[in-house]
């Protein structure tokens, strides 16, 4: 009943499991939409012809852009709560 009032917080194991989870399927979905990836590319780079060297170099930049994007966000939220969690020590 706690967790569904907000008066305590999820589990950071539980942001380290959501964050692996992301890690693995975020890569499954990209490659499952890689079309609509392209197409994305097409419309950023419109004046020039895009060619396989620069889609494969350009999904490699983009995919480790989202990555590092969605590891600094848990990041952030495992700090946040290591940093209540320590000043509730401190508080009493």
């Amino acid at each position: 009943m706690d967790f569904l009032t907000f008066e305590s917080f999820i589990s950071i194991k539980v942001l380290i499991v959501l964050y692996y989870t992301g890690a693995l399927f975020i890569p499954m979905i990209l490659w499952y939409k890689r079309q609509l990836i392209s197409k994305i590319m097409d419309v950023l780079i419109h004046s020039a012809p895009i060619t396989a060297t620069r889609l494969f170099f350009g999904s490699i930049i983009f995919f480790i852009l989202l990555e590092l994007g969605w590891r600094m966000m848990f990041e952030m939220l495992i700090g946040y709560f290591q940093m209540r969690d320590y000043l509730q020590q401190i508080v009493g």
